[in-house]
């Protein structure tokens, strides 16, 4: 079920990636009249979203929502909501409507129910979705030994989304608590894209390829499912 597209350089990968997410948001749109794309933060797409933005899609008819968010407002530097709406919600993707994850709630657990009433009502299946991989094997917000993360890797899961109390570490930073979509609502979707680059995490990646406990490595929950085709993008 996974494609591997490896590059020499990033900006080789920013390119074809950009234009495999053009093609399909172009088909969801043509096939489903929506479409419904889920991104990631993290400095290694945000060129990816720069460029996505120019593209000529209708963006009205697209919704745009994040697979995971640090629990701080909006404004926070740490916010990935913020990383999208400098990145991608401009140019042509500013008429594109977002769904954000963090709610006026004091902790991740008390607006979850909110956000996940909000992510109900986003169409099904999703498009695309586009995660990253930290060096510790998390994906999403799904980090190793996380409060939460056991219950949000079983694919029977019914909620789309979870509260998630991160193990502080370099990775992480300060901020821990998190919202994160689960896995099982990862897959509700057409295509999931893992990018990341830098040969550190390469090697995370091929160690997740065998088998071993998902709650060690959470990736290895997209990379060993059957249900939904996965995509990696990766350069040095």
């Amino acid at each position: 079920m996974m494609k591997e597209f490896f590059f020499e350089q990033r900006h080789h990968l920013i390119n074809a990636l950009v234009a495999e997410c053009q093609d399909v948001l172009a088909e969801a749109l043509s096939k489903h009249g929506v479409a419904t794309l889920l991104v990631s933060g993290g400095t290694t797409p945000a060129p990816l979203y720069e460029a996505l933005s120019k593209a000529d899609l209708n963006w009205k008819k697209i919704k745009i929502a994040l697979v995971d968010e640090r629990w701080v407002d909006a404004s926070h530097n740490a916010s990935n909501e913020a990383l999208i709406r400098r990145t991608l919600l401009t140019n042509n993707a500013r008429t594109a409507e977002f769904i954000g994850m963090k709610t006026a709630a004091a902790t991740a657990a008390e607006g979850q129910k909110e956000t996940e009433a909000n992510y109900r009502k986003l169409p099904q299946p999703f498009s695309l979705v586009l995660v990253g991989m930290g060096g510790d094997g998390h994906t999403a917000s799904l980090f190793p030994k996380g409060e939460g993360t056991v219950e949000a890797l079983r694919t029977d899961n019914d909620k789309l989304t979870t509260a998630i109390k991160a193990r502080q570490s370099e990775i992480t930073g300060a901020n821990t608590e998190r919202l994160s979509m689960t896995v099982a609502g990862l897959l509700k979707s057409e295509r999931i894209i893992i990018l990341f680059t830098g040969e550190d995490k390469l090697a995370v990646f091929n160690l997740a390829q065998k088998p071993g406990p998902v709650e060690e490595l959470p990736i290895r929950a997209l990379i060993h499912q059957t249900e939904v085709p996965v995509e990696l993008y990766w350069a040095p």
